[in-house]
């Protein structure tokens, strides 16, 4: 199967058929080539509706593929350049197979597949556009988060670039304008995006001037440059393209056309989600998935396979931690461990009484956690003070419970729930990293409740922890408790199976 492929088409009644057939021929890119009825081209526009049906098609038929709509041909120019090298070019039979051998040659295609005529099958998804703004203009500005590239997406840049002579900006918003989003921690950085964004537009039409630019606020160029002529919104980002226009007219510009594009709606597969294609969607569909692949750690032995378990107060690790469990994996609570730490007469209680001072230590002989907590979560010093005490004895711990398990022979993978794994810089003692992460303002709702604190008590515990966009950076695997528990029972089950797949072939998921 070829990593990238071309398909030429000139019938949409044939979309829904010739997108599951090259499915079977390309794995990961496939670029579309509509061959138009006639090559004088008039007004390229007319083309918006048929672009905006195979996307749609796209996201039903063939969802995993990156799909990319060529326009530069519809321009009248011939594609001469991809950012990725066509490994197979497919044609349907409306296609004259001298044509499609023609451009194969041109971009080096090595195979030619000509896909047999079928019976079409019933699309579904698809859009009706009126055909009463089909005008071009000189410069258009369009903008958005732009987060993993999807159909949505590609329509409405794809739109843009249709009714665009000349230049096209967009911009794309910054890591100050994404804290709101469903899941900001797993946007992917500004640079990427705009670099995402810009590779997609050269890819479809290298004949226009792109001007991709990142934006930390809603206006972006909109507010200043009086060279723009079209904006084009969703239905969603409507009100905001209103909004551009009464700024320009305080500020002296022209009003700028508005070109808006319909929602590409879909059924969700859980409730939680959103019923759109959507960025914050896909990220959902991140959790319980690897983000990051983990490193080799040749020291480590890969029997039993240690996950740490990451993630903020009442995050909701020991109901994870359950899940893993049941799903047949050994667990070792560090805080429950850390308690054992704290009795009477070991090492680690003798130290922190003579650090702390015996006020510590209450009534009934032992420390008492919550006075020693008041100390430590008011001054950061005292916190890393108490860390620098308690945190290596705890390892030794944690390394003496392995050893106990792996001696036992009956569990093949061991989680390790240690909240303080990153700030002890324990990444290395693990062979991944899995983290749990919900909003602060949930985990301050959550842990007011469970431990009967002040806003301000609690608002203090989750600021002295490291933040998730923190946590996400050295995890492999992320979940998110945020959303019911049937949708995070799904996640974990995902990871597991995932996990499963990748580690020691004995290993038998248990789910």
């Amino acid at each position: 199967m070829a990593k990238t492929g071309l398909l030429i088409t000139s019938s949409l009644s044939r979309v829904p058929f010739v997108l599951q057939a090259a499915r079977q021929h390309v794995w990961k890119t496939l670029y579309i080539q509509i061959e138009p009825k006639s090559t004088n081209i008039q007004n390229i526009p007319t083309y918006s509706c048929a672009i905006n049906r195979i996307y749609a098609s796209s996201s039903i038929h063939c969802s995993s593929l990156d799909v990319r709509v060529l326009i530069t041909n519809l321009r009248g120019q011939r594609v001469q350049r991809l950012s990725q090298q066509v490994d197979v070019l497919m044609f349907d039979a409306a296609v004259p197979h001298a044509e499609a051998t023609l451009l194969a040659e041109g971009l080096q295609a090595p195979s030619v597949v000509k896909l047999d005529q079928h019976e079409s099958v019933t699309d579904q998804g698809v859009f009706e556009e009126a055909e009463d703004n089909l005008k071009m203009h000189d410069n258009v500005v369009l903008g958005g988060t732009f987060d993993r590239l999807h159909m949505g997406h590609k329509i409405l840049l794809s739109n843009a670039v249709l009714r665009t002579k000349k230049r096209l900006v967009v911009g794309v918003t910054d890591a100050t304008m994404v804290k709101s989003k469903k899941l900001p921690e797993l946007i992917l950085p500004v640079s990427q995006r705009i670099n995402d964004v810009t590779n997609f537009l050269k890819d479809i039409d290298h004949s226009l001037k792109y001007e991709v630019v990142p934006i930390a606020d809603p206006f972006g160029p909109t507010a200043t440059d009086p060279d723009m002529d079209l904006i084009v919104v969703s239905q969603e980002t409507l009100r905001g393209g209103e909004k551009v226009n009464e700024l320009r007219q305080k500020n002296n510009l022209n009003t700028l056309d508005i070109y808006c594009i319909k929602m590409l709606e879909l059924e969700p597969d859980v409730e939680d989600k959103e019923t759109k294609i959507s960025s914050s969607n896909q990220r959902m569909d991140l959790l319980g998935t690897r983000i990051r692949e983990p490193e080799i750690k040749p020291h480590l032995e890969m029997h039993p396979y240690l996950i740490g378990l990451v993630g903020g107060i009442a995050s909701g690790k020991s109901i994870m931690c359950e899940r893993f469990k049941r799903f047949g994996a050994a667990v070792i609570d560090c805080d429950k461990l850390a308690h054992s730490l704290y009795e009477p007469g070991t090492e680690c209680f003798r130290a922190l009484e003579a650090h702390f001072g015996s006020g510590i230590v209450g009534a009934d002989g032992r420390i008492d956690r919550k006075v020693l907590g008041s100390i430590v979560f008011s001054h950061k010093e005292k916190l890393e003070e108490l860390n620098g005490i308690v945190w290596p004895k705890l390892l030794d711990a944690v390394k003496i419970r392995i050893g106990e398990i792996r001696a036992q022979g009956q569990h093949s993978v061991v989680f390790i729930e240690a909240a303080v794994l990153i700030k002890a810089q324990w990444q290395n003692q693990v062979h991944e990293v899995w983290s749990l992460i919900i909003p602060p303002e949930e985990a301050v709702k959550r842990l007011r409740e469970r431990n009967n604190l002040t806003e301000e008590e609690a608002k203090m515990r989750i600021e002295s922890q490291l933040s998730n966009e923190c946590l996400v950076q050295h995890s492999n695997v992320v979940f998110s408790s945020l959303w019911s528990y049937e949708f995070t029972e799904k996640q974990a089950v995902r990871a597991w199976e995932m996990l499963m797949k990748t580690i020691s072939p004995e290993v038998t998921s248990k789910i």
